[in-house]
């Protein structure tokens, strides 16, 4: 029996897998995201390599490795990344590519489509065959992230501050997200400079709940993130000339049913957007065994989805 590692990382959580070539999960883990634009790439590298010795201790006595899948954020700037990998891993084969790769693996096989993120971080990228992938507004947090978790939790912080010091209108994102810190938003700067972007992100269930009480400051931070991918949709169509399927991925489309119906709403003629139905590590799953050459049974996804829902610490879908 031939076994495989599949892990999905961003820039809030690293999570892994160990299976068999039937399908079967053996080990899952979760830790913290590994996104080197966040932490440096030789951090993220240690996170990785970390995360992938843990699953090989768990091989079976006598298993073979066989392949090493990893759908880790901003991997491509970062070579140095799946180098690690690949000196633990020995002769299993081995990649770590964008989450675009596995989130369109588990939708789209390998057939040619767009896909569409929104977690921590945001984009668009087109995959046609014998084209390099076309990646629409991937510039990072620092320069391009509109319409993700981070995005829209800035955005209501920026109006609480606004309210706060007068610029701004009252808004029911002010008692949602100060309630939930303790304290008021400029007291607790500290903690949010500390915890980073994915700490901010953490912020933007607000958005939501206060869009669904009628309050008009997150509806415009809530179109802003629809508009934001309204426009790569309408860029994908243009470049790619035809119509095409897309797929959803990432915490934020996958846990917001509304901000994900909403973009689906705005898709150009003649394309069909689908939010990802399965976990993203099965995507990163077929990767790793297409990466190695192995066929892929029949009842894999069954088995795959069955015993992957049975491990401990993964969170219900």
């Amino acid at each position: 029996m031939k076994y495989y590692i599949a892990l999905d990382s961003g820039g809030y959580k690293t999570e892994s897998v160990l299976f068999a070539q039937d399908g079967t999960v053996l080990a899952y883990t979760r830790g913290r995201g590994a996104n080197a634009f966040d932490i440096g790439p030789d951090e993220a590298a240690k996170r990785i390599c970390d995360t992938v010795d843990e699953m090989m201790a768990r091989l079976p006595e006598g298993g073979k490795l066989s392949g090493v899948f990893g759908s880790i954020s901003v991997a491509f700037y970062y070579p140095e990344i799946q180098e690690q990998v690949a000196r633990r891993v020995g002769s299993a084969k081995c990649r770590m590519d964008s989450i675009v790769s596995s989130v369109m693996a588990a939708v789209l096989g390998k057939d040619d489509g767009v896909c569409l993120i929104s977690g921590t971080g945001s984009y668009c990228c087109i995959r046609e065959a014998g084209k390099h992938r076309h990646y629409i507004g991937s510039g990072g947090y620092m320069l391009d992230t509109g319409g993700s978790g981070y995005d829209l939790a800035r955005h209501a912080l920026m109006a609480v501050l606004r309210e706060r010091d007068g610029r701004g209108p009252s808004t029911m994102l002010t008692p949602i997200i100060e309630a939930e810190m303790g304290e008021t938003v400029l007291e607790h700067l500290p903690s949010l400079y500390a915890g980073g972007r994915a700490y901010i992100s953490s912020f933007s269930p607000a958005v939501f709940k206060a869009r669904k009480k009628g309050d008009p400051v997150a509806t415009r931070i809530f179109n802003s993130g629809v508009d934001y991918y309204e426009e790569a949709l309408q860029t994908a169509y243009r470049i790619m000339g035809r119509p095409y399927r897309a797929v959803l991925g990432g915490g934020v489309f996958l846990h917001v049913p509304e901000y994900a119906q909403a973009v689906c709403a705005r898709a150009p003629e003649g394309c069909t957007l689908k939010v990802i139905d399965t976990p993203t590590l099965y995507g990163a799953a077929l990767e790793a065994m297409w990466q190695a050459d192995d066929s892929i049974p029949r009842d894999f996804k069954a088995r795959f989805l069955e015993t992957y829902a049975l491990q401990p610490g993964v969170e219900a879908e």
